[in-house]
């Protein structure tokens, strides 16, 4: 599509991408395709400069750059849309604004809310429709389907130097790889990416700190131990804890050690969200339906990292 559309424009584009394994729903990839194909349109129509001579002059090589990523973060998907062309031009943003009377002047407005006034219906600074990017899609197409999907687009850009506009959806969206483990009956999965190692537990790397809480012991390093078993309040007796295994997670440069009963193996799931009445449940985000039928709940690394803040590990008994 890329080559494509610059041999349409006459530009020299090299196109790049990154996240193939980030995969999405069937039915939000159908949504999100025709915003994607705009937005490179986009990226390579009116993002890069309009010739290889136009960019050596701007001190850039003659070969304009687009790139597609996909990557998870922080409870979310992102899919950014990267071009090393000339920017957004604040002024002429402004001055098309003005005319269409969207605001009366952009005083006080920072470069995020000029940025996002070409989402607007109609909104265009471009001199003149082009075969590559004159599509009869707008912007405001492109963001009313992101957001049908709960999800946002945001963009920042320097002048002269390029623009990034990224899609956030949630990752209640996405297909994620993922570590079925079980505790007393129910199963509980732990997204892989999360996962730093698995150990087993026993008497040598367990311990409790100061009778309040439980820790495991790795290389020096305490960390603190989390029984789902005990924080979903799992009906059953509680095990002795080198019965079972220990999933090491990290988020934020934090760890978190997590106690099951089995290590099920790994899956490939994708993510249901709970409804009202679970959606608010600390430490856990989304279900996934089981190939016997059931839903099994996904954790949130990062609520359950949340709950083990008040553990103190300071001082080991």
């Amino acid at each position: 599509l890329v080559r494509d559309l610059g041999r349409s424009s006459g530009k020299l584009v090299e196109f790049s991408t990154s996240g193939k394994d980030t995969e999405l729903d069937k039915t939000v990839v159908d949504k999100i395709g025709d915003p994607l194909i705009h937005m490179i349109r986009n990226a390579v129509d009116h993002g890069l400069e309009g010739s290889a001579e136009e960019r050596r002059e701007a001190g850039k090589e003659a070969v304009g750059h687009v790139s597609l990523r996909a990557f998870h973060q922080q409870g979310s998907l992102l899919i950014e849309i990267e071009d090393d062309g000339r920017g957004l031009d604040r002024s002429k943003i402004v001055e098309k604004a003005v005319s269409k009377g969207l605001i009366r002047t952009a005083e006080g407005m920072s470069d995020e809310e000029v940025w996002s006034l070409i989402f607007e219906p109609g909104f265009s600074t471009a001199k003149e429709i082009t075969d590559v990017s004159g599509r009869g899609v707008g912007m405001d197409v492109v963001r009313r389907g992101v957001e049908s999907m709960r999800g946002q687009v945001s963009i920042q850009s320097t002048l002269g130097k390029g623009t990034i506009f990224t899609i956030r959806l949630p990752l209640t969206l996405a297909i994620i790889d993922g570590m079925v483990v079980q505790c007393r009956k129910e199963r509980y999965i732990i997204p892989t990416l999360s996962i730093r190692k698995s150990v087993r537990a026993t008497t040598e790397n367990t311990t409790t700190v100061l009778g309040k809480g439980e820790v495991l012991i790795q290389q020096e390093e305490v960390i603190p131990l989390i029984r789902l078993s005990r924080l979903f309040a799992i009906p059953g007796e509680d095990t002795d804890i080198t019965g079972g295994f220990v999933v090491l997670v990290e988020s934020n440069r934090q760890t978190l050690g997590i106690h099951v009963d089995r290590l099920l193996g790994q899956q490939q799931i994708v993510i249901k969200p709970l409804g009202d009445l679970a959606s608010n449940a600390q430490g856990i985000s989304g279900g996934a339906l089981m190939p016997d039928g059931n839903v099994s709940m996904i954790i949130d690394v990062e609520g359950l990292l949340a709950l083990s803040r008040d553990v103190p590990i300071n001082e080991v008994a």
